[in-house]
């Protein structure tokens, strides 16, 4: 989550993030292999994915996924998925023993569409002598989200996301929100929703709360969308926050948010800017809307944040919407 002073707000174009500081060697990466990470929920719906019969009480699940392109043409070839599901070992981010490791390969390939986005791209990888295909939804070059068979974004917890990041984020396209010049909800409650998550620490999401960097491990999130019932329109907004190794301290944050579009690559996109009443910074941020129930944490340029390994710059609604 990056925060941004309003009068920077359409005039700066700023690097891609990632949790652990994106710097000189993701411009060595191999343009030919990509590599994603992540740390998701276990469930029913990674069991039907993954067509895992085993039952178990596993909780926590750990991807690694490469996928290779023609050094030629860029053309998809060859991806290998390694997984592994478990018990989350208390007071670290791996697993008790008894956790079960899995290695998938075969081909990938790019679609097109998403239940609620016909235009969006997907990536699916083709697991040789399987009827099993794993899709993603391909936000951007960085960021992946897991799919189910339905193409739906899986909504994960208030603990972990379905995002995979990449580990060398790349720095291209950038484009600029603009407002929405009519923005109606259709919903007749004054809460539109409520979106949890865990994200890696960072110097604006700390600053807001005059909280220091060092010792932060994650931060827990919950944010409260609320509209004005009689205009069905944007109104305000509450973000709590507990940062992890800095005490247990639940703290609020209210303000006002707007819904933006893209002014760019992908104009049917929506942001929701949120602008905090009270902040020593004059911070704003900004969220993309994947669908009604996964929103991703942007940059000053509308542009996804990278997590890492164990956690995401994503949000999940607490109470799913389909």
């Amino acid at each position: 989550m990056i925060f941004m002073h309003p009068t920077a707000f359409l005039l700066f174009a700023i690097l891609f993030l990632a949790c652990s500081g994106a710097g000189s060697e993701s411009q060595l990466a191999d343009p030919s292999q990509s590599s994603f990470e992540a740390t998701t929920p276990f469930g029913e719906p990674i069991k039907k994915i993954l067509g895992i019969t085993e039952d178990g009480k596993f909780d926590m699940m750990k991807w690694n996924l490469i996928l290779d392109r023609d050094p030629k043409n860029s053309t998809p070839t060859t991806f290998k998925l390694n997984y592994e599901y478990g018990i989350p070992k208390q007071g670290t981010r791996g697993f008790m023993d008894g956790s079960k490791k899995v290695e998938l390969t075969g081909n990938w390939k790019f679609e097109k569409g998403i239940a609620t986005k016909r235009a969006a791209t997907v990536i699916t990888l083709i697991i040789p002598n399987s009827t099993l295909s794993i899709s993603f939804l391909q936000a951007d070059e960085n960021i992946l989200h897991l799919l189910d068979d339905n193409k739906q974004l899986l909504v994960g917890s208030a603990a972990w996301s379905y995002t995979l990041n990449r580990k060398d984020p790349i720095h291209e396209n950038k484009f600029i929100p603009v407002p929405i010049l009519t923005s109606k909800i259709s919903t007749n409650t004054d809460t539109i929703g409520i979106f949890e998550g865990r994200t890696p620490c960072n110097r604006d999401l700390t600053a807001i709360n005059d909280i220091l960097l060092d010792g932060c491990q994650v931060v827990k999130c919950q944010l409260i969308l609320l509209q004005d019932v009689q205009t069905h329109s944007p109104s305000s907004f509450i973000l709590r926050t507990i940062y992890v190794g800095k005490g247990d301290n639940i703290y609020n944050i209210t303000g006002k948010w707007k819904m933006m579009k893209r002014a760019a690559n992908d104009p049917t996109a929506i942001i929701y800017r949120l602008t905090p009443d009270f902040n020593k910074s004059n911070a704003q941020f900004l969220l993309l809307k994947g669908d009604d129930n996964i929103l991703f944490f942007v940059d000053n340029d509308g542009r996804l944040l990278v997590g890492n390994s164990y956690c995401s710059y994503t949000l999940n609604r607490k109470k799913i919407t389909r």
